[in-house]
């Protein structure tokens, strides 16, 4: 059984086959954690949202002189 060497653009390719899943791989997993943190920070501001809602009583005037 011959095994077949690779030659220069075998190489090429291969690195470049790589290099090219690396790079998607990266973006998907940086993509995905941008999505997530955007998701948490709508969720805290819908949160937010709701709980100034409503009927409140004034507490008193506030004196803001110095």
């Amino acid at each position: 059984m011959r095994v077949m060497s690779l030659g220069s653009f075998g190489k090429i390719a291969i690195c470049w086959s790589v290099i090219t899943v690396a790079g998607v791989s990266g973006f998907i997993l940086s993509k995905n954690s941008v999505d997530h943190r955007r998701y948490q920070d709508m969720q805290i501001r819908e949160r937010m949202r709701k709980s100034n809602t409503g009927e409140y009583e004034p507490v008193g005037e506030r004196s803001f002189s110095g």
